[in-house]
């Protein structure tokens, strides 16, 4: 039995005897086929020759057949087809007449019986546009342009699409013919709009004319489309419909980018992409009023002309104003936002940076999580803390403390700032607060605490200031005073070419701890004649309110006023740290209790600390057997440390006993040095090293004493200050 194949042949010319006929068959691919039935014409202006006469025409019909006769020869010749314009200027003039002939209008009527909205574009595009478009797309050849003269059909639905497509397929009771039939409602067209294109021929003026049906809802028609910011996806198109990228990868990623972020939309706009997809997009988007967009740095001072001669450039640009300026509210305009935010994040700004005011603060809150879950003299002290008390004046020996009037420190942070936002327009805000107190008062834990506080209220808006603690300490540099924002930034994993659209953008809380550490240096550094640490520090570049903490009594009155205050003193509030009353000691001892309990439970038994389940009560009572520690305990740092070595002191010298401050030190020491010890005792270990514990220890404890001679000496303080060396030795030893 012998069964019908179709051979597509594509386009060309050939020549052959119907009695002689030999094609491999597109199943098999052997030569199978040895008769043919028909010929079938399709998209394509074609020619048919028989032998006897009895075949002979030339035709542009987008489909027609003819029957091959045995015993007879054939010239079958098909080509694309092609517009017959002798020039751009004829191909203009041919598609203009076409389309104000009445062959056209008397079709258009037809559809509009069937409440069909037909579109005519206003004018034909312009010769600038058409001669770009020629060359990029049809290599020079302005007989392929077939969108010279292109008219819309717009349908409510798809019945509506169909009864269109029906309308024009009878096209030649207007004197018509329908030359050209793709569908590409139900496949995918090259950019992935979905329409029904029919080139129409229009014979009185030998020119191909467009109809381009689609529905209502998946037009970007800016008059009649329903799609929010539909000029998006056709701008966008023609940044990087005609781009040819330079030799360069970086180019050529962004290219392919842009093309496959150009289809999504397309997806989203005409459906391709299913609701649920489409949706999940949607219910990510944020506006641009809540994110902050951060301006790209690659436009930093370029002018519009070198923007307008580079493409990169001028797509950078162009998705950034559109993501600033679209705020959509329908579910595309939401999904479509999102797709273009995601692009612009990924390959203009590049991941690992912050493309907006909410991806900088969520960099910043994680390097900050980072940073104190690394360092576990921080996370204990802030799971031990309690509110501190202040006021605004410092406190002074003998005074009655507990029935002084004082407030909260926090909350009195937290009203500062809130009341600055709601004078800021009334230029009478407060720039900056100085915080002072004695060494151990609690300065740093308590702008690591009101760091953590601010964190854990940030709602992530663009409008939202933003924490940031810097230790002076760690990140002045006397060589570079002005950029230490841009270098405690830096240390945050914030990388140098994001700091100006950030700065731009973003408003902050900079927390600046131990401006007496620097002092000396900072007072030698003659930085053109400025003294006052907000100018010095640039800090007046920033949209920013600061904070700054001073130990008491290091600097001189007239250093603070120089200094910290500056000229202007209605720009600075300051408040003094006050000591522990009994309430919040025996709170205290509570929460220190506590937090020993918990690290105690787990460990494993043959490393428990026997006194690791003191309970509070326990702690009070052995501590008021030292009546001559009641006042060093008034100070947070120190009552802590205390607390640290009172089971050691109680063994080493028994109650009711009179203890010195150095001996507090001396036992705090030797137990710290014990502790540390036996951590590297067990890290050699496991490398399989042996060492002498009693050695290790004395080399150790040598070690820590010349570290802190060394940073007395360095820091030409008073060898008194005995708290402030163990403070400073103790957090340089564990952080370095």
């Amino acid at each position: 039995a012998k069964i019908p194949v179709w051979i597509n042949l594509k386009f060309g010319e050939i020549s052959f005897d119907s009695n002689k006929i030999s094609y491999s068959c597109p199943d098999c691919n052997q030569s199978t086929v040895t008769s043919l039935i028909k010929v079938l014409f399709f998209n394509s202006e074609y020619s048919i020759f028989a032998s006897d006469g009895s075949a002979s025409e030339n035709d542009h019909n987008y489909q027609r057949s003819y029957p091959i006769q045995s015993g007879l020869k054939y010239t079958l010749k098909a080509n694309k087809i092609r517009q017959h314009a002798k020039s751009i200027e004829d191909l203009r003039d041919r598609s203009e007449k076409a389309m104000m002939s009445n062959d056209i209008i008397n079709l258009v009527a037809e559809l509009q019986k069937y409440l069909i909205t037909v579109v005519k574009p206003p004018s034909l595009k312009g010769n600038e546009r058409l001669l770009e478009k020629i060359k990029a797309d049809y290599k020079d050849d302005f007989n392929q342009a077939f969108d010279v003269g292109r008219f819309t059909i717009l349908c409510d639905n798809e019945i509506k699409l169909q009864t269109a497509v029906t309308v024009m397929k009878k096209a030649e009771q207007f004197h018509l013919i329908v030359s050209e039939d793709k569908d590409f409602f139900d496949r995918l067209s090259k950019t992935h709009h979905r329409f029904h294109n029919i080139k129409l021929y229009v014979p009185i003026y030998d020119v191909y004319i467009e109809m381009q049906a689609t529905l209502k809802r998946f037009t970007t028609l800016e008059t009649h489309s329903v799609i929010e910011n539909p000029k998006l996806s056709h701008l966008f198109y023609e940044l990087i419909r005609a781009w040819k990228p330079k030799d360069s990868s970086k180019e050529e990623e962004l290219k392919y980018a842009s093309d496959e972020t150009l289809t999504k939309i397309n997806d989203v706009i005409c459906e391709w992409m299913d609701e649920k997809g489409i949706q999940k997009l949607a219910n990510r988007y944020k506006s641009s009023l809540d994110i902050g967009i951060l301006k790209p740095p690659q436009l930093n001072e370029k002018s519009e002309i070198e923007i307008d001669n580079n493409v990169p450039l001028k797509i950078t640009q162009f998705t950034y104003e559109q993501l600033c300026k679209f705020t959509p509210e329908k579910v595309k305009g939401k999904a479509i936002y999102v797709l273009l935010y995601d692009y612009y994040k990924k390959y203009i700004i590049g991941d690992k940076h912050p493309a907006s005011c909410h991806d900088f603060a969520l960099l910043l809150q994680e390097s900050t999580k980072q940073e104190l879950e690394e360092d576990v003299a921080i996370s204990q002290a802030l799971e031990t803390y309690i509110p501190l008390q202040a006021n605004n004046y410092p406190y002074t020996d003998g005074d009655d403390h507990e029935k002084q009037k004082t407030f909260d420190c926090h909350q009195h942070v937290i009203e500062y700032l809130h009341n600055q936002e709601e004078k800021k327009s009334e230029q009478k805000e407060k720039k900056v607060m100085i915080i002072q107190g004695t060494s151990g008062s609690g300065k740093s834990i308590f702008c690591r605490y009101l760091e953590e506080a601010l964190w854990n209220n940030y709602t992530f808006c663009s409008k939202k200031a933003i924490p940031v603690y810097i230790s002076f300490a760690k990140f002045y540099n006397k060589q570079n005073e002005k950029d230490i924002i841009l270098q405690a930034l830096q240390g945050k994993h914030i990388n140098k070419q994001s700091i100006d659209a950030i700065r731009e953008k973003v408003s902050f809380v900079f927390i600046m701890d131990g401006f007496d550490e620097i002092f000396d240096v900072y007072s030698q550094n003659h930085n053109d004649n400025e003294q006052y640490f907000f100018n010095r520090f640039h800090l007046n570049q920033w949209n920013a309110k600061v904070i700054v903490t001073c130990r008491s009594k290091v600097l001189k009155e007239g250093d603070i006023k120089t200094t910290l205050i500056g000229e202007n003193q209605h720009h600075t509030s300051t408040m003094y740290l006050w000591p522990f009353t009994a309430r919040q000691m025996h709170i205290y001892i509570e929460k220190f209790a506590a937090m020993k309990s918990k690290i105690n439970n787990n460990k494993k038994d043959n490393k428990k600390d026997e006194n690791g389940n003191w309970n509070s009560q326990k702690y009070e009572e052995t501590l008021n057997k030292y009546p001559n520690l009641q006042k060093m305990v008034e100070e947070p740092f120190l009552l802590q440390l205390i607390l640290d070595v009172l089971p050691l002191l109680q063994k080493n010298y028994g109650t009711n006993t009179k203890i010195s401050r150095a001996q507090v030190y001396e036992v705090f020491n030797d137990q710290w040095v014990d502790d540390h010890a036996q951590k590297i005792i067990f890290k050699l270990k496991e490398l399989k090293v042996q060492m002498n514990v009693s050695k290790l220890k004395s080399v150790f404890k040598q070690y820590c004493l010349d570290l802190g001679l060394d940073m007395l000496l360095e820091e030409n303080k008073s060898l008194l200050n005995w708290t402030w060396m163990i403070l400073k030795m103790k957090q340089k030893y564990e952080c370095g």
